[in-house]
């Protein structure tokens, strides 16, 4: 079965700083767009890509635009990965850092760490 959607990872990124006040977790304002197969609720992803990056957050400073293909998070292959596995490996308290490796839209591939950071708005 294929599914094709923006993924609830956008809460993990953009909707999460909302829970750093209570457990100091942290956000890197950007959203996956995945294209996964498989059970909803852990599907298997066969892409992710860059679907929004909020201004002045630490993905927008690290350089990340949408459209980004994500290749790798924290060295684990995106492809053919869990969903699951690939948010455990993204969520972050703040002050904590993840790699992440994209392939650019210009074809440029790049490996950034980013820090969560607390969300203030």
């Amino acid at each position: 079965m294929h599914i094709r959607f923006v993924a609830a990872l956008t809460a993990l990124f953009l909707v999460l700083p909302a829970s750093a006040w209570a457990g100091e977790r942290g956000y890197f304002g950007f959203a996956f767009s995945l294209d996964a197969g498989g059970a909803f609720w852990n599907p298997t992803i066969r892409a992710a890509k860059i679907a929004k990056v909020s201004p002045k957050s630490p993905a927008a400073l690290a350089g990340l635009v949408v459209g980004d293909e994500v290749i790798e998070v924290a060295g684990k292959v995106v492809a053919g990965a869990k969903g699951k596995d690939i948010q455990a490996l993204i969520e972050k308290d703040i002050g904590e850092s993840v790699q992440i490796k994209v392939r650019h839209t210009n074809g440029d591939v790049a490996s950034v760490t980013l820090v969560a950071a607390a969300n203030t708005w």
